[in-house]
């Protein structure tokens, strides 16, 4: 029956075309790379050297060659996995030089009044950098950057890039300037009310100092979302570990003239934030980056921008306020050394925070945008959650691991010099508290990331609001709970407690978000109408075999 052969044909040919387009991944150097290895292994039945097995059928292709320096600008971009390894990497150097850096610092100023004086002056220099030039800016510039340059000229997208740095210099001007002129009151008022006159006075020249640093970081930051836009990671993650180079050379120099005391790592964070935007710029080079003397505020990439950072930027402020405020409630327990402790058991904490949430979160958001961009919504709801998982095992794994040995590690690395037992306590029970909500600030980064690929930066401000109301609501009961020494536990317990409120709320609203979402989802559109194809073939196959 010719009718019902070619009926049946047509459903195979089209059930092939469909088994083929839903194997195609969207990178087209990804599908090469998967596609090598796995007739590498089918040929010979080994594992080459840059292939890596995982569960069932999957291969994964790290390829070293990929890292070359030299060579076309169009190199390979790197996979989620890839980026968070190599950014994993990089971040497991750069805090093994934080870690040296710390123990130098320790075995220099100890908790004494030079060192909460330091720690206290970084605070308002690092909310202005995140506000406007760090996190908030990156979020808000890769999506619509991914989205230039799939629609957009090669000049358009530069003019884009050159006219958001444009700004970003002028405004992080005038914010330096504001920050000169008002250091002293937000010093003695809002930062460190609790200080006496000299250690505020100390407090406010270095402050003013650091301001500097967001300015000379902010070019960094927006080449780092270049690049990041672009899935090239490399020197990107490199020139984290380059940072820490930077603060170490600082406290090398007052170790070598001990009369530059604490000025000598004041100074040498802006060495550091220098060292780290100038190593990226070979890679920017590769992209064949042009700069554009563009200045038009009413340019619809610009406003696109705008729109996404206000919000994001509000968020990190709620963020920022935070360590202001912590910082406010420790100036005034009985035990002077709680800042510097706090400071040294946030550096040990963050240690699985960034190569967990940094580096999977940094390599994840480009994805999440591209597909967000695709509106492939199915595929984006399954990466989210097959990433979430991973990260959660693993920073439990991390909790237990910090919990379990973090007296042993204080003592080993901190306690030296002016560093003496009783700051080891310190540091431990604030570390402690920390811990305790180490999954749930994890996952509430990574789940942020979702809303910002789908261009929605008022919902993680909303939840990010609702954390700090809970986290100072919590901090007052704690404060009239912990007695002694347990006192410091009323700000990172709340920290963390609050951080695991605000993860869960952005899981239930993503769900809820990308359910909605998955409707409009292009490749359920396209699996549909296949659907909606085969019936009608069968429909006219076995009419025609009635009809013979």
């Amino acid at each position: 029956m010719p009718h019902e052969e070619t009926g049946k044909k047509t459903i195979q040919a089209v059930l092939s075309s469909e088994r083929e387009n839903e194997s195609v991944v969207e990178d087209s150097n990804e599908s090469l790379d998967a596609q090598s290895s796995e007739k590498y292994i089918q040929k010979t039945g080994k594992i080459s050297w840059h292939t890596f097995a995982f569960w069932q059928d999957r291969t994964f292709r790290f390829n070293l060659r990929s890292f070359r320096l030299s060579g076309d600008p169009a190199i390979r971009r790197f996979s989620i996995v890839e980026a968070s390894l190599l950014l994993i990497c990089a971040l497991l150097a750069s805090r093994g030089l934080g870690i040296i850096r710390q123990s130098l610092f320790n075995a220099l100023f100890g908790t004494g009044p030079e060192a909460n004086a330091y720690y206290a002056a970084a605070r308002l220099p690092e909310t202005l950098f995140d506000l406007i030039t760090g996190g908030a800016l990156t979020h808000a510039f890769i999506p619509i950057f991914v989205a230039y340059e799939k629609s957009r000229s090669r000049k358009e997208v530069w003019q884009l890039v050159s006219l958001v740095f444009n700004v970003m210099l002028v405004v992080m001007t005038l914010f330096l300037l504001i920050g000169e002129w008002f250091a002293p009151t937000l010093v003695s008022h809002i930062i460190v009310p609790g200080y006496s006159p000299s250690e505020q006075a100390l407090t406010t020249s270095l402050t003013r100092v650091i301001l500097f640093h967001p300015l000379i970081l902010g070019l960094g930051t927006i080449v780092t979302a270049i690049l990041n836009s672009k899935r090239q990671f490399l020197l990107s993650a490199l020139s984290i570990a380059v940072y820490n180079g930077g603060l170490i050379g600082g406290l090398l120099v007052s170790l070598a003239v001990p009369r530059v005391g604490i000025y000598g790592p004041t100074y040498g964070i802006l060495a550091a934030a220098f060292l780290q935007t100038v190593v990226m710029f070979p890679a920017l080079r590769k992209q064949g980056m042009h700069y554009y003397f563009y200045w038009k505020l009413s340019d619809p990439g610009l406003r696109d921008v705008l729109g996404l950072l206000i919000p994001n930027s509000l968020a990190v402020l709620v963020g920022s306020v935070g360590p202001i405020l912590d910082t406010a409630f420790i100036s005034y327990l009985p035990d002077h050394s709680s800042l510097a402790a706090t400071q040294n058991a946030q550096l040990l904490y963050a240690l699985p925070v960034a190569l967990i949430a940094q580096a999977v979160g940094q390599s994840l958001l480009p994805h999440l945008s591209n597909q967000a961009e695709n509106k492939s919504y199915v595929r984006m709801r399954l990466t989210t959650f097959k990433v979430m998982g991973a990260s959660i095992l693993l920073s439990l794994s991390a909790a237990l691991i910090i919990w379990l040995l973090g007296k042993p590690i204080i003592h080993l690395i901190f306690q030296h010099g002016a560093f003496k037992g009783h700051s080891s306590l310190l540091t431990y029970l604030a570390l402690t508290g920390y811990v305790v909500g180490l999954p749930g600030i994890i996952a509430g980064q990574l789940f942020a990331n979702g809303f910002i690929a789908l261009k929605d930066t008022r919902t993680p401000l909303f939840t990010g609001i609702l954390a700090l109301a809970v986290r100072y609501g919590l901090i007052l009961l704690f404060l009239h709970t912990f007695l002694g020494v347990r006192l410091i536990l009323a700000v990172p317990l709340s920290t963390a407690l609050s951080a695991s409120v605000e993860a869960l709320l952005l899981c239930v609203l993503l769900l809820m978000r990308l359910r909605k979402k998955v409707a409009t989802d292009k490749g359920m559109a396209r699996l549909r109408q296949r659907r909606l194809y085969q019936q009608k073939i069968a429909i006219s196959s076995s009419s025609g075999e009635k009809f013979l």
